[in-house]
This record gives C-alpha cells, sequence and structure tokens, in this order.
C-alpha cells in the first residue's frame, strides 16, 4: 500500500513543478487555486486506496474471519460518500454472519461509516454552521456545490439536534456586583398543515444574560454575553437553564443585584423566582412606544413628560388622575379602549416602570437582542418553520453566537462504535498500521555536546 501512496504523492509533486516552472508561477493566484484542486484529487485518490487496501486485507483474512463464522457473499459493492476532500468512491464487500443471522460491510465497521450515511460527519458539521446564517438551498450550494439536497441539510440539522456549550471545568466562578438579564421572545412563522389558510405563529423566547454594558469603537456592547433559548420553547426549562448557568459562573455571594429587563410579559416575571436580590425593569423600547402612542392620541398635553413624574414621584393617585382626565378626554370608543390599556399596562408594571427610571442607567437592548439573535434568521423573512427544525436550529445558532463551534464529532453518536464487529474491527486496523513506515527519523533532535 504504501508504494501505491508514494507513487500518487510523486505524481502529485510532478504535477506542481510542472505547472509552476511553465509559466504557472507568473500568475500565482491561479496557480494556487490549480495546486489547491490537484491536492484534493490526489487526497481523494490516496484514501480510496487506502479503503481497498483494507477491504482486501478482510478478505484474505479467511482464517479469523471463519472463526468469526463470517462468510464472503459478494465482492466490491460501491459505495460513495461527501467529504471535504470531495466524494469518495468507496468499494467493500459484502458478508454474512451466520452467529447473529445478519449481512454486514464489515470495512464500514472498520473505517467507522454509518449505514446509508451518503455525507461525511465534516460536510454535515458545514452544512448545519451556515444554515444557522442563511438558508437550506445556499447552505448546501456554498459547501458543497449543489451536490446536496436542502432535504439533506434539514437532516444534518435534525441529527445533531440541540447542542449546548459545556462550562469548562476548573475555571473559576466570575465575581461581579451586578447581572444584567434581557429576556424577550420572537414571533415566528409556522408551516400550516392543508394549505390552511391564515397566520399560524410560534413564540421563541430569547434570555441573555450579560455584566452589563461597555463602550467599544464608540458603541456600546454587552459584556460576556450569554444567550439561552430552549428546544420546546418552554420558558419554564428556559429559567432553569438560566438559573444552573447564573449558579455555576458566578459568586453569588458577590452579586449585589440582578437587573431583568422585559416587557412585562408574565413569563418574564416568573423567571428568577429562587433569587432575593432581583429587579425588574421594564424594557424602554417598550415603555417608550406605549408613551409615544398616548402623546400622539392625545396631543398638547405633555403626556409622557407628566406620566414620568409621577411614576418618578412614586405618586400612584397623580398617576391615576392623568388616566382619568384621560377617559374624560376620550371621545370614542376606541380613545377610551386605549386608555384602559395603557392605565392596565403602567399600574400593571408599575414597579417594573419605576426601576427603569432609578435603574436605568444600564439601557435596554431587548429588541435589539432579539433583532440579532434570532429575527435576522428566522423572521425577517417570509419564512415557514417547522416545530422540530425551527426548535434544533435555534439551540445550534445560539450555541455558535455563543462562541461554540460545531464540527464533525458532534454528529459522533455514543454507540456510533464499531458495534458487534468492534474487536474484529480494531484488529484490522492495528495490523494495517503495524506494516506502516516510521517517519519518525524525520523528527528532530536536539544535538549532543559531549564534554570535549
Amino acid at each position: 500500500m504504501e508504494t501505491i501512496i508514494q507513487q500518487i504523492a510523486k505524481k502529485l509533486i510532478n504535477k506542481i513543478l510542472e505547472k509552476a516552472y511553465s509559466g504557472g508561477i507568473s500568475d500565482i493566484d491561479a496557480l494556487s487555486s490549480a495546486v489547491l484542486g490537484d491536492c484534493k484529487e490526489a487526497a481523494v485518490e490516496m484514501i480510496e486506496e487506502i479503503t481497498v487496501q483494507l477491504n482486501r486485507q478482510i478478505r484474505n483474512d479467511k482464517r479469523r474471519r471463519k472463526e468469526e463464522g463470517l462468510v464472503l457473499k459478494e465482492k466490491e459493492r460501491g459505495r460513495s460518500l461527501l467529504t471535504e476532500l470531495g466524494r469518495l468512491a468507496i468499494s467493500r464487500d459484502y458478508y454474512y454472519d451466520k452467529k447473529n443471522d445478519e449481512y454486514v460491510y464489515l470495512l464500514d465497521h472498520v473505517i467507522g461509516l454509518r449505514e446509508y450515511e451518503r455525507v461525511s460527519d465534516g460536510v454535515s458539521a458545514k452544512l448545519v454552521s451556515l444554515a444557522t446564517e442563511v438558508s437550506y438551498a445556499k447552505s448546501a450550494q456554498i459547501v458543497a456545490g449543489g451536490e446536496v439536497s436542502r432535504q439533506s441539510v434539514r437532516n444534518s440539522i435534525l441529527r445533531l439536534g440541540g447542542i449546548e456549550k459545556e462550562a469548562e471545568v476548573g475555571k473559576p466562578k466570575r465575581r461581579v456586583k451586578e447581572l444584567h438579564i434581557f429576556a424577550d421572545e420572537d414571533h415566528v412563522h409556522m408551516q400550516k398543515e392543508g394549505k390552511e389558510k391564515g397566520k399560524k405563529s410560534k413564540m421563541v423566547p430569547l434570555i441573555t444574560v450579560t455584566e452589563g454594558v461597555e463602550e467599544s469603537k464608540g458603541r456600546n456592547r454587552t459584556k460576556e454575553a450569554v444567550h439561552f433559548v430552549d428546544e420546546k420553547f418552554s420558558t419554564k426549562e428556559l429559567w432553569k437553564s438560566v438559573e444552573g448557568y447564573i449558579g455555576a459562573s458566578y459568586e453569588l455571594d458577590i452579586v449585589e443585584n440582578i437587573y431583568v429587563h422585559g416587557d412585562g410579559g408574565q413569563w418574564i416575571k416568573n423567571g428568577l423566582e429562587n433569587f432575593s436580590n432581583v429587579k425588574r425593569l421594564m424594557d424602554g423600547f417598550h415603555l417608550e412606544k406605549r408613551l409615544k402612542e398616548a402623546a400622539s392620541r392625545f396631543p398638547n398635553r405633555k403626556l409622557r413628560r407628566r406620566i414620568k413624574e409621577a411614576i418618578e414621584e412614586d405618586d400612584r393617585k397623580k398617576l391615576d388622575r392623568i388616566i382619568q382626565s384621560l377617559c374624560e378626554a376620550s371621545e370614542d370608543g376606541k380613545d377610551k379602549e386605549f386608555v384602559s390599556e395603557l392605565g392596565k399596562y403602567l399600574f400593571g408594571n408599575y414597579e417594573a416602570i419605576r426601576n427603569r427610571m432609578i435603574y436605568g442607567e444600564v439601557g435596554s437592548c431587548t429588541e435589539g437582542q432579539v433583532s440579532h439573535i434570532l429575527s435576522e434568521r428566522f423572521s425577517r423573512d417570509p419564512l415557514g418553520w417547522s416545530e422540530e427544525g425551527l426548535g434544533k436550529l435555534t439551540k445550534q445558532r445560539i450555541y455558535i453566537k455563543n462562541r461554540g463551534k460545531i464540527e464533525a464529532r458532534d454528529f459522533k453518536d455514543k454507540d456510533r462504535g464499531k458495534g458487534s464487529y468492534g474487536e474484529y474491527a480494531e484488529r484490522i486496523i492495528e495490523e494495517a498500521c503495524e506494516g506502516a513506515i516510521d517517519f519518525s527519523i524525520f523528527e528532530r533532535r536536539e544535538p549532543v555536546f559531549d564534554g570535549s
């Protein structure tokens, strides 16, 4: 086998030298592209040759196969696998296992191929990573040149499932005096069964835990931001994840205040109930939006300033008088309904609005977080999602936003190994490696200086 590999390598070297010294070096960009293609072709050829030799080794291992009850039924059945190098053509023999009464491709177990696998884990990792940013079709085109379908991209997403960034073992807990948590949700269009008319959407809650904000290149950015979503869209499980992260990452005895920024939604109010040092703040965007709408409906009343002054002074009676005056000034049913809703909003979220005015130096970015983290991919364009696909892809996108990287090993199943043929496969690998050339003579050694 080594001789054939050496021949392929020598052929590659000759190709590169011929291209370089026949004028190719005058356009180094074009030369680099051509050499990259040659290298990939040579690498594919080498790997295919290695699989050929391993398959032949299994076929010639008649004595051990007889002991294992493995009978050769058909030679060199073809199979292709799309890898990061390109498409591999793999030929393997088909065996009947007398002990287990089943048919098996032994080479698949030796080289770690799953049944019906047509796309390698490395390619799948790239497909999923890109699909968190662009459509399935674009991901397939960019990563695989269109050799895989949109359905293949979706299958990779579903196979990987929800992925979490594991906490670093032994890392000391962070010591900060305050945490800021931004909670909001996106509303994503879902696929409708049977072409049913009307809109159908799913609420996707998002929570971002930060240490506040800091200035960066003339703009504010969140410090040590970590985002959370739940694959099943359960707000209860989502808050459990957040509580677990805070407890594992921060010295809680040092944290004096945890500020929860939200729009007043009940699921946000229900969060962090086990923490005593929580202050809930109304999100500034939603508050200003309500006040602006009130001011436009009832002009020349200085409503925004008056309402803010009443809340800052903690004067509920004054606020109530303002609402009553608006009721009296309402001329139609729509205005009265609006004033009623405004009163419910202001009094129902009174403490959170007042906290915004007292502790709101950090500002609010709940809408910005949802827009950047979720809406940009899931709801800004007229897309229709399945619940399973949406749940898993949101987790994968959050994983990447939390500075994670999806890799081939993330697709490895715990039982992916070589199954009931594990020992046999390991022996084949060991024997194949025994005859390999020892390249250790090329390793650099430290010079030895004697006393003289």
